[in-house]
């Protein structure tokens, strides 16, 4: 599933003055596309309709974009997660013959689970105009469609092609949800955005299914491996839900805003949170375009090796091949996001200003960056977990991850207001060493469990 990060370093590689910028840029997008256009469309749209609505009717525009985002990533983790395992056995094989109609049957799943919830809590649970209901729940389909889809991007070569994409669909979402606050308050803003959305996934989805051309072939097939890999579909689950329960429960703790009945919200912890998870957009382009690329190709060298009878020594050296280009990927990473994540806590008072943010979100957003630097790190460690297949270790560090964020959370609200963001920066921080030594004891090993500690035909 690193094909597109290959094929952006072609990019970096060639002899212009704008290759490298292009290459990083692409990988910003892919690497964190969906999250990351859709908060500076939010903000952007924020900005403009203070001007234009009343802060109610806005922050009611604004709950039900997170509203969607949040609860959308955790109902499609464990599907998302189970197609991407199906995709990468298939790619492997070169055998992706059922791709299309794994992504149509994976989006028939996904509406029909998103349908069942969307339906009830803007149905009945909110106090929303019919109009407003309707986008709402359109809205979250067209969310959950997209998370889908951004399953497939890794694998795809028109890295040009996906970030125009977003690029179009949130900028049609940002300027239809502008135009149309002045004469339609938020239904207009609810029906740009959504109009966004729409265009965005239909553009991902041509590409997907240009990419995979062919019939749609036993669509339903891979939720037979769901069984299989059940560990996968509940990591899709805990993680996601772990990067939002710390946002869940200082929803309903002191400072806590309720909008049309029944969404509750944090104004100060959600806006601080959000700038902060943007400064992690610079490292995760380069694990995409630098780091993942590397350690897989030292990954596919010490496997094949071993498939081609490699010797003992052959084997040890590869495997110090692996150990070397993790450990300098790793150092890279820190250092690039210890240095943004520094700079970013310098100016945070600006930055806060800059959003038009209270005094008390600085110190939460203080937290929140160096909370997101160790969470990027966890989150390199877990993808070279899933490389190495080692689904149980995967899924207890996303349950960790999970108690940690919501103990910890719960543990900080405790001590009052000023101590907002603790939880999640200590969590992330605890998290993270727990998954690196597990996870460096196993590769240490990596000979070991490749010849032993994974043979089946052992057990």
């Amino acid at each position: 599933m690193a094909g597109v990060g290959f094929a952006l370093r072609r990019l970096a590689q060639q002899d212009t003055l704008t290759a490298g910028v292009r290459a990083y840029a692409h990988a910003a997008v892919i690497s964190s596309g969906p999250w990351l256009l859709t908060i500076l469309a939010l903000g952007g749209v924020d900005l403009i309709g203070r001007g234009l609505l009343e802060p109610e009717a806005l922050r009611r525009f604004s709950l039900v974009v997170i509203y969607n985002f949040a609860f959308s990533l955790v109902t499609t983790g464990p599907i998302v997660m189970v197609v991407t395992r199906r995709l990468a056995d298939m790619i492997h094989a070169r055998e992706a013959a059922e791709a299309p109609g794994m992504f149509l049957g994976g989006l028939a799943v996904v509406l029909a689970l998103q349908s069942a919830i969307g339906l009830a809590f803007y149905g009945f649970a909110v106090d929303m105009r019919l109009a407003e209901r309707v986008l709402a729940v359109v809205g979250f389909q067209l969310v959950g469609g997209i998370w889908l889809a951004a399953a497939f991007l890794s694998a795809l070569k028109s890295y040009g092609t996906v970030s125009a994409s977003f690029a179009l669909g949130m900028g049609c979402g940002f300027l239809g949800a502008a135009l149309l606050a002045p004469a339609h308050g938020v239904l207009g803003m609810l029906f740009g955005f959504t109009a966004g959305l729409l265009v965005l996934f239909f553009a991902l989805a041509a590409r997907i299914l240009a990419e995979y051309p062919g019939p749609a072939l036993r669509p339903f097939a891979f939720l037979g491996e769901v069984r299989r890999y059940w560990e996968f579909a509940l990591v899709g689950l805990l993680y996601n839900a772990a990067i939002w329960v710390d946002k869940w429960i200082m929803w309903l703790g002191p400072g806590q805003l309720t909008t049309a009945g029944a969404m509750p919200s944090n104004p100060a912890y959600d806006g601080a949170m959000f700038l902060a998870y943007l400064t992690i957009v610079p490292a995760m382009a380069v694990f995409l375009l630098a780091v993942e690329t590397r350690f897989f190709e030292r990954y596919l060298r010490f496997y094949r090796a071993i498939e081609a009878h490699a010797t003992f020594a052959e084997i040890a050296e590869n495997h110090r091949g692996i150990l070397r280009e993790l450990g300098e990927g790793l150092r890279n990473l820190a250092v690039l996001q210890g240095v943004v994540c520094y700079l970013a806590m310098l100016v945070a008072p600006g930055l806060v200003g800059m959003a038009q943010g209270g005094v008390e979100m600085v110190s939460i957003f203080r937290f929140g960056a160096l909370g997101a630097m160790f969470h990027l790190l966890l989150l390199a460690v877990m993808v070279v977990v899933a490389y190495f297949d080692v689904r149980r270790l995967l899924l207890s560090i996303a349950a960790v991850f999970l108690v940690l964020n919501a103990g910890l959370t719960l543990g900080a609200l405790q001590l009052g207001l000023g101590y907002s963001g603790y939880g999640y920066c200590a969590a992330a921080l605890l998290t993270l060493v727990y998954a690196y030594s597990m996870t460096a004891s196993h590769i240490l090993r990596l000979p070991y469990m490749t010849f032993v500690g994974n043979n089946r035909g052992l057990r």
